[in-house]
């Protein structure tokens, strides 16, 4: 009698082998870095945008806030060297119409404001107080377009009689560096034409 023989077959292997579970790992990690590069260039385009949107915001609403003041104001004249001095209708820090205020650069470390700074004395009993405007801004140039000549001059060489308009133009740090901000910024006087007034007591601050 003869006996079959037992045909063994080659197991069939269950599982992955270690090389192949390495280069899985390899490809899954290179993806996975792909991809986390993809999102982290994503993220930072947008905060690049938010970023410059939020500026680009508040550049306007600065200019906006300046011109509403000067527009419905008038220029204390003679004009000072250090800043703008001017009184306004408008609603403003100070709480009181016709009042005294001053824009200037306050570049002064050993003070919590920096940059474009609103300056005004409530009453001669009160100290003076300070409004921070726009902290970027460091360097702020003021210009007169002259009655009789048609030419801007600043506070050196303005003339005698009041100016036509007002032209401020700023230089602002890297930080807060854009086009709108670094735009001139020109206002018509709407007292231009009116005589000059005696200075009063409370003109200065």
């Amino acid at each position: 009698m003869m006996r079959h023989q037992r045909r063994i077959e080659p197991r069939r292997r269950a599982g992955t082998t270690v090389l192949e579970l390495v280069v899985a790992l390899v490809v899954t990690g290179a993806v996975a870095a792909a991809g986390a590069a993809a999102f982290r260039t994503s993220i930072d385009r947008r905060t690049q945008l938010v970023t410059r949107a939020s500026d680009t915001e508040r550049a306007a609403a600065m200019r906006a806030l300046l011109g509403e003041w000067l527009s419905s104001g008038t220029v204390t004249w003679p004009p000072r060297a250090n800043g703008l001095a001017f009184t306004t209708t408008a609603v403003n820090p100070a709480g009181a119409p016709g009042l005294p205020l001053r824009l200037f650069i306050d570049d002064d470390a050993g003070t919590p404001e920096q940059g474009l700074t609103l300056e005004f004395r409530v009453s001669p009993e009160r100290p003076v107080e300070r409004r921070e405007i726009d902290a970027d801004i460091m360097a702020m140039s003021v210009e007169y377009l002259d009655a009789d000549t048609r030419t801007w001059r600043t506070a050196d060489g303005a003339a005698a009689a009041r100016p036509l308009a007002v032209r401020l133009t700023f230089s602002a740090t890297e930080a807060g560096d854009d086009r709108l901000r670094r735009l001139p910024l020109t206002i018509v006087l709407p007292h231009a034409s009116e005589p000059r007034p005696a200075a009063a007591a409370g003109d200065t601050l």
